[in-house]
């Protein structure tokens, strides 16, 4: 019992810090000039301009951007195993899913976005 409630504070300590570093980070964007703030905003949503990539969409360079990415991609065998050997009790940290990295690319000339 009361490492459960341990676990559980844990995790509200956790959830706190996030709130609080989010509103943070929101009060420094908000504090920056309207310009500056479009494309902070921005960098945030897309990743970073890389002046040497060409949009496949619309053939032009220098308006694109990268960020890396990840994705559930179903349940991964170890994670599954290691559920049926202690019972349960690594599920609360792990999860079942199985997590795949991908490069996510956005174009700010045609506003079209794709993985690979």
């Amino acid at each position: 019992m009361e490492i459960l409630l341990l676990v559980a504070l844990g995790i509200g300590c956790l959830f706190v810090w996030a709130i609080v570093s989010g509103l943070k980070e929101g009060a420094r964007v908000r504090a920056l000039p309207p310009d500056q703030r479009e494309e902070c905003i921005r960098t945030m949503q897309f990743g970073r301009l890389r002046p040497q990539v060409i949009c496949p969409h619309c053939q032009t360079r220098g308006t694109v951007r990268l960020r890396s990415a990840t994705k559930k991609a179903g349940i991964s065998g170890g994670k599954a195993t290691a559920a049926v050997l202690t019972g349960g009790v690594s599920l609360l940290a792990t999860g079942l899913s199985r997590k795949e990295s991908f490069a996510s690319a956005h174009c700010d000339f045609c506003n079209s976005t794709w993985q690979f």
